[in-house]
């Protein structure tokens, strides 16, 4: 580690003695800290000055030998151009100058709001979602989750051209469809030493289970989609038998378990939004109420001391409604 911090100095110290005579050009502000530390300074454009300190202080954990000077060059090249583009910058685009100063005040706000968002969200979001919670979003957003592709499960078995036990296999695999185990088809494989591929557990789309056998791009294989039993695809060294578990068409309404970790993400999008919704409402609430807010427009100033406590007759139908629904998922 000492050689190490050591190599780096000796890095950067080659390089502030190479710039060292351009440094009495350089300005600092009153209170860095640094107005008389002239040796510090690694590189100078017109009067703008990079000191040491800053390229020690970004420079990655770890860089050592040429490592550590490659970063040290390409960070001072880097810096070099910077400082010459934004100079250009107040030369050409001085017309733009109040149009610029705007548009950077509106990202800095955007980036503050942004972590003032972030920090109601961290403080008051629940991440646990439920069962019950899961299915009466599905229920009520079931338009939104419509297949636009066929979907399946099932058992894929790859075997030598010369196996011979395909009566058995044959049972094994029909019985998945009874059973939606596995097990005995998962033994016969490893005693035969074969190849299961098992798509059970899980909903995939049929390109993808078809992406499992020999299948030829001209040929669409829809029709295997209506056959029951186990069939059977050849490659030039083997024999691929599969069953369909389960289909589920393109234009139905995607099994629940398929469509789970998408409702998640919008069950936890919708509750950072209604987080954000409150402490904003209550932000204006408060500020109206303080006097701090006046508007001419005397709806939206009522509407902005709007309380979510003071709910409708509406309101409270419609959430007696949603419960009787819950309770119907039990």
């Amino acid at each position: 580690m000492y050689l190490c911090k050591l190599i780096m100095r000796k890095v950067v110290n080659i390089l502030v003695c190479v710039v060292a005579l351009i440094a009495s050009g350089c300005t600092f502000s009153d209170g860095d800290g640094r107005r008389d530390n002239v040796d510090n300074v690694v590189a100078r454009v017109d009067r703008k000055c990079l000191m040491r300190d800053d390229v020690v202080r970004d420079m990655p954990a770890g860089l050592t030998g040429v490592d550590s000077a490659t970063f040290v060059r390409m960070y001072v090249d880097n810096w070099v151009l910077n400082q010459l583009k934004m100079r250009r910058a107040e030369q050409v685009l001085s017309s733009y100058e109040d149009d610029i100063e705007r548009l950077v005040e509106d990202y800095r706000q955007s980036l503050i709001m942004r972590q003032l968002d972030q920090y109601y969200i961290d403080n008051a979001i629940d991440v646990e979602i439920t069962d019950k919670q899961l299915s009466a979003y599905y229920r009520a957003n079931a338009a939104s989750f419509k297949l636009d592709h066929n979907i399946v499960r099932g058992v894929i078995v790859k075997a030598p051209r010369t196996f011979r036990n395909t009566t058995t296999l044959s049972t094994a695999l029909k019985g998945v469809v009874k059973s939606d185990n596995t097990e005995e088809v998962a033994a016969i494989v490893e005693k035969h030493n074969l190849l299961m591929t098992d798509l059970t557990p899980q909903w995939v789309s049929y390109s993808d289970f078809l992406s499992n056998l020999p299948t030829e791009r001209s040929r669409s294989y829809a029709d295997l989609l209506d056959k029951d039993g186990v069939q059977q695809m050849t490659s030039d060294d083997a024999t691929f038998y599969f069953i369909i578990v389960d289909v589920v068409r393109k234009g139905s309404i995607a099994p629940l378990e398929s469509v789970e970790n998408d409702i998640r993400r919008r069950l936890y999008a919708e509750r950072r939004a209604e987080i954000v919704g409150d402490y904003e409402a209550e932000l204006k609430r408060e500020a109206v109420e303080a006097g701090r807010v006046s508007l001419k427009d005397t709806v939206l100033l009522k509407a902005m001391r709007y309380r979510k406590e003071e709910i409708t007759a509406d309101t409270e139908v419609r959430e007696a409604t949603e419960n009787i629904d819950e309770m119907d998922l039990e």
